[in-house]
């Protein structure tokens, strides 16, 4: 059905913490198959990526966000994240189809799991039709949970089409693990066991799944510790249903007014020194985007995803005065307004520019 998948180191240098690399023995692949299972579905070569229907089995497997979005292993980007992933599949005679992950981050963040995943199919294992099909993933959080100063974990149950799997997710360092056991005949104790078994075996002695019970696995109907959102989608585009522009907003004190008192989308919020604005004006121009990157090469910048936004700011009358500008669409320029109180303002103005890294326009 599918073979083992993994991701090369890349080519960043990586700093091991001193606790992952004796728990790894810095070969995550040794350290995985230390696990109870059998029957790996062997990589035919190691230094080449095989193509599986593996994240059509397990569209959850080995995905995860950081504060601004999913993190992607992308080979020879200096901005790739993810130092090296590592997946082993098995065909467990006993459990059936399974997988144990371990990811490695170049830098210590914090990551989520989502509440829902989608992967197209695969036309080689699904034939010519199956791009225009998805298969899907729902997880569900349970009482297992934990958000420590030295590491985070919980244990979801996932559900696919097909399956019903006890989820069990640990982050510590740069690492997180993961491993997706199916259950078996609604025996949930016998589940939890296994987990536990994997537990030891790889030495993660992560006390929460030692001491939870079959009580605590009960599914819980709350969002809690899933990956939420920060981004507002402004200018629709009709015909496609689809925001142009995405703002990272949605975790700062701003808030959108219901009638834009300035521009076209209006946000602002109050500080013990003055009003925070902030507000979008989509414009005309003549210039194409690599004109228009010219015209504003001499500004300061940021860039994402490909997209430049230049700004500049002024002080003027006790307040800071900003214009940010970024490419839209054949004619169009989106612009940024933004001003803060130049008294206290430091953290209106790190909010702002974190707003300003991460614009993200929509080409469609």
């Amino acid at each position: 059905m599918f073979v083992l998948t993994s991701c090369s180191p890349g080519t960043r240098n990586f700093e091991w913490p001193a606790d992952i690399a004796q728990l790894t023995g810095k070969d995550l692949g040794t350290w995985l198959r230390n696990v109870p299972f059998s029957d790996e579905l062997l990589q035919s070569d190691n230094d080449k990526t095989v193509f599986t229907n593996a994240q059509q089995v397990f569209p959850f497997m080995g995905r995860y966000h950081n504060a601004v979005g999913e993190l992607q292993y992308t080979h020879n980007d200096p901005d790739n994240p993810v130092y090296q992933q590592e997946t082993v599949l098995y065909q467990d005679p006993d459990w059936g189809d399974l997988f144990v992950n371990a990811t490695l981050l170049y830098d210590e963040q914090e990551v989520f799991l989502d509440q829902y995943y989608s992967k197209s199919g695969n036309v080689i294992f699904d034939g010519v039709n199956a791009a225009m099909g998805s298969h899907d993933a729902a997880l569900t959080e349970t009482s297992v949970f934990a958000n420590t100063a030295a590491y985070k974990t919980g244990v979801y149950w996932a559900r696919t089409s097909s399956r019903h799997y006890l989820l069990g997710f640990y982050q510590r360092d740069k690492l997180i693990f993961e491993v997706a056991i199916p259950l078996r005949a609604s025996d949930t104790l016998a589940t939890l066991v296994k987990l536990n078994t994997v537990n030891e075996k790889l030495g993660l002695h992560v006390r929460e799944w030692q001491q939870a019970t079959t009580q605590q696995l009960q599914p819980v109907d709350t969002q809690e510790t899933f990956w939420k959102n920060p981004f507002v989608g402004l200018y629709m585009e009709e015909p496609y249903l689809l925001h142009r522009v995405s703002l990272k907003i949605k975790d700062t004190p701003f808030r959108e007014a219901r009638t834009a008192i300035k521009g076209d989308h209006y946000f602002s919020y109050d500080t013990p020194t003055g009003k925070v604005e902030l507000f979008t004006v989509v414009k005309d121009t003549y210039a194409d985007r690599d004109a228009f990157d010219a015209t504003h090469q001499n500004l300061s910048a940021y860039e994402a995803n490909g997209q430049r936004v230049y700004y500049d700011e002024q002080e003027t009358g006790g307040k800071v005065k900003g214009i940010a500008q970024t490419y839209f669409k054949s004619g169009k320029f989106l612009t940024l307004h933004y001003e803060y109180p130049q008294a206290g303002g430091d953290e209106a103005k790190a909010i702002i520019h974190r707003i300003l890294r991460h614009v993200r326009v929509r080409m469609l």
